[in-house]
């Protein structure tokens, strides 16, 4: 009986310890709590599939240091919108983003915009301006 008590007594600590450094490295976790006008990428997707924001308003996209290089345009699923109108950065080809790296792009007007990137076809965003 003796024996299966030290045995807790060590157990539960250690488990405990590994929790904490579980979570601790979670990274994920402080994405979900970005600002309402940041949008994090990580190698193939938006962490954020939506944003509202006020027209005026700019949207920082995140390449996070571990992340792939995108091109982020008007459009969806991977289809540039060539005829779409919108901020200046995002239309035509868009821009190119390498990883470490944030660009902000400005919506002036109000209205939904979808942003896609060509290299990554599932990646997937919609920005509301109210």
């Amino acid at each position: 009986m003796r024996s299966n008590l030290k045995k807790t007594t060590l157990v539960v600590p250690l488990l405990l310890i590994l929790t904490l450094g579980v979570a601790a490295c979670g990274g994920s976790s402080t994405m979900a709590n970005a600002p309402a006008n940041e949008v994090d990428m990580g190698m193939s997707n938006f962490l954020q599939t939506s944003r509202t924001i006020t027209a005026g308003d700019r949207i920082h996209f995140v390449d996070e240091q571990g992340g792939a290089t995108h091109v982020l345009c008007i459009g969806k699923d991977g289809a540039c919108d060539a005829g779409a109108t919108g901020p200046r950065d995002l239309t035509g080809q868009g821009f190119t983003i390498q990883p470490g790296e944030s660009h902000d792009v400005q919506f002036d007007k109000a209205g939904v915009y979808r942003v896609t990137c060509p290299i990554h076809p599932g990646m997937n965003l919609v920005v509301t301006v109210q």
